[in-house]
């Protein structure tokens, strides 16, 4: 398998093929978790987020940390299955994550994605390795506006639970999810609009969620 995958990952040998029913039924709850909402001046049936994040480059996904420059990189590419495997490259209160997300629900309106065994380096040098989710969805928001929810979930062992209260990892996944959601919803939204020639110079409001 690993001859067709830029970067080597045993773990992409799960089966993935039920991924949203297995996903819900092997999987225990996250015990970190961060969300952030954002309003978009764009109507909710407008949007298409299942069509957009595969068509999200590189270029956008690191300008959407523009002040901490958490984002790497990101690529999409097949796995051997045939189906999406979205590679991003990103830190968080201090540890660098490598996440193979594989999608487990594809819809307009939500999107969750997947990385079972996200590889971690805690100061980029002590080895880590748990499951993280990435979890997108608009809902409507009045007539003329949608409301964006950005959230992150991560399963942590009682090994790591104890040193991510030690390091404040819940306040790192919030100021995380608090600069990127906005840059997500914005980009989201001009992917819908890609194709209209009087767009606003930006959709997402500045009053949180």
């Amino acid at each position: 398998m690993h001859g067709s995958l830029p970067y080597p990952h045993d773990d992409l040998l799960l089966d993935f093929r039920n991924l949203k029913h297995t996903f819900a039924m092997h999987h225990p709850p996250n015990n970190l978790t961060s969300s952030v909402s954002v309003i978009v001046d764009l109507p909710y049936e407008r949007f298409d987020l299942a069509g957009w994040l595969p068509n999200f480059t590189n270029e956008e996904y690191l300008a959407c940390t523009p002040g901490t420059r958490a984002h790497r990189q990101m690529f999409v590419y097949r796995g051997d299955d045939g189906k999406n495997v979205y590679r991003n490259d990103e830190t968080c209160g201090g540890i660098f994550m490598t996440q193979l997300y594989r999608e487990a629900i594809m819809e307009r309106d939500h999107v969750l994605l997947v990385s079972p065994r996200t590889k971690g380096r805690f100061l980029e040098r002590v080895p880590m390795s748990f499951q993280i989710t990435w979890d997108m969805r608009v809902e409507p928001f009045g007539e003329q506006q949608s409301l964006f929810t950005c959230g992150i979930g991560s399963r942590l062992n009682l090994l790591y639970r104890m040193a991510s209260l030690f390091i404040c990892l819940q306040f790192w996944a919030d100021a995380h999810c608090e600069e990127e959601t906005p840059h997500f919803a914005e980009s989201a939204a001009r992917w819908a609009t890609r194709n209209e020639s009087d767009r606003p110079p930006s959709f997402v409001s500045p009053t949180r969620g």
